[in-house]
C-alpha cells in the first residue's frame, strides 16, 4: 500500500500537540521525506511562531545547541541578514561583533563555535524584533534540515504537522474551487521579502505587510444627493488591482549597479543568484538557495544546483518586475 500523506496529516488537524508528541517524532520523518519543501517550510515556520511552542528566540537557541558547525554558521548568517547594520555591537555583549571584526560578513563554522546558545538566543530576539520576516526565513532554513528540527521535541513537531495539515486542506479546497493563486504584491516574506527590502524603498508597495489595513471607506455622498434605496445585501466585488502605472517603478539595474560600485566587489549579479545575494548582503549558501527555491515553488531537483540557480535568478527578476521593478528585458521571462 502506498504512503498516504493526507491521511497521516489529518490526525494532526486541530489535535492537542502534547497528546501527539510521541507519535509526531516518528511521523515527522515520513512527512519530511514525502512533502514538498515549501509545505514543510510552512509547517516549521508556523511552529516557530506558534503560542503552543516556546518563544522563537528560545527555540533558535536550542536548535543552535543541537547543530553541527556548518548548520550553526548557516543559521547565524540567516539571523545576521535580518539585523540592521551596526546592530551587532549591542547584542550578546558584542560577542559576534568582536568575532567578525565589527562588520557583518558571513560567519564561519569556527566563529560560530565560539558562541553559546544563550548568546544566539539574544541575537535571535533582536533579529525578530527588527525583522519579523526572519521567522519565515529560519523556517525555510530548518525545513532543509529535517533531522535537526526534530530536536525541538515531539510537541513542536506535532504543531508543525498540524499546520501542514491545514495547508494541505486549504490547497485541496482551493483546487476544488478553481481558486486563482494569490498575488505577490504585498506580504512577501522570507528570503524573497528580504530581497525586496534591499532593493525597493521601505515605503514602496512591494514592501507593504500582508495584513495592511484596507482602503479608507468611500466619502459620504454630496449634499442633496438621493440616498440609495434599501435592498438585499449583496457581495461586494473585490477592488480591481491598481494599474501598473500606479506602482512607483524602481530601476533595479541602477540600484544594483550602485550597490556594486559602493561595495568595491566584482560580482556578476546579472546572471548569478549567488552573486546577487552576496551583493545584497544576504545568505548565499546552498541551504539558503534551497530555501528560496521552496518559497518560489521550485519543482526541479534541488541537488542539481546549477539548474536551480539559473531558475532562481530568472524567477527573482520576474518577481521584481511584477512588483514595480524596472528590470532589463534580457534578465526576465
Amino acid at each position: 500500500m502506498g504512503f498516504d500523506l493526507g491521511n497521516l496529516l489529518q490526525q494532526y488537524l486541530g489535535a492537542n500537540a502534547n497528546s501527539h508528541a510521541n507519535q509526531a517524532e516518528n511521523d515527522f520523518d515520513r512527512v519530511a521525506q514525502n512533502s514538498p519543501l515549501d509545505a514543510l517550510a510552512h509547517g516549521v515556520t508556523q511552529a516557530l511562531r506558534s503560542d503552543q511552542t516556546p518563544p522563537f528566540p528560545q527555540m533558535i537557541g536550542q536548535l543552535f545547541g543541537n547543530s553541527n558547525p556548518e548548520q550553526r554558521a548557516g543559521m547565524l548568517n540567516q539571523l545576521l541578514s535580518g539585523l540592521a547594520p551596526g546592530a551587532l555591537a549591542s547584542i550578546a555583549g558584542g560577542a559576534l561583533s568582536r568575532l567578525t571584526g565589527g562588520g557583518q560578513p558571513q560567519v564561519t563554522p569556527d566563529q560560530a563555535a565560539q558562541l553559546s546558545p544563550q548568546q544566539v538566543q539574544e541575537i535571535a530576539a533582536q533579529a525578530e524584533q527588527q525583522n519579523p520576516g526572519i521567522v519565515d526565513r529560519m523556517g525555510a532554513f530548518y525545513a532543509a534540515h529535517p533531522t535537526l528540527i526534530k530536536t525541538v521535541g515531539g510537541a513542536a513537531l506535532a504543531v508543525a504537522l498540524g499546520y501542514m495539515a491545514q495547508g494541505l486542506q486549504k490547497r485541496n479546497d482551493n483546487q476544488g474551487n478553481n481558486a486563482q493563486p494569490a498575488t505577490d504584491k504585498g506580504g512577501n516574506m522570507g528570503i524573497l521579502g528580504d530581497i525586496f527590502h534591499k532593493i525597493f524603498p521601505s515605503k514602496h508597495p512591494a514592501n507593504a505587510p500582508a495584513n495592511a489595513p484596507a482602503a479608507a471607506p468611500a466619502p459620504a455622498p454630496a449634499a442633496g444627493a438621493a440616498p440609495a434605496a434599501p435592498s438585499t445585501p449583496q457581495a461586494v466585488p473585490a477592488p480591481a488591482p491598481a494599474p501598473a502605472s500606479a506602482v512607483p517603478q524602481v530601476d533595479v539595474e541602477q540600484v544594483l549597479a550602485t550597490m556594486q560600485q559602493q561595495s568595491g566587489q566584482q560580482l556578476n549579479w546579472r546572471t548569478s543568484i549567488v552573486d546577487l545575494l552576496k551583493l545584497l548582503g544576504l545568505d548565499s549558501s546552498l541551504q539558503a538557495r534551497k530555501a528560496l527555491a521552496a518559497e518560489l515553488h521550485y519543482t526541479g531537483d534541488t541537488n542539481d544546483s546549477a539548474s536551480m540557480n539559473i531558475w532562481l535568478h530568472r524567477q527573482v527578476m520576474n518577481k521584481l518586475a511584477a512588483n514595480g521593478g524596472k528590470v532589463p528585458a534580457d534578465l526576465k521571462d
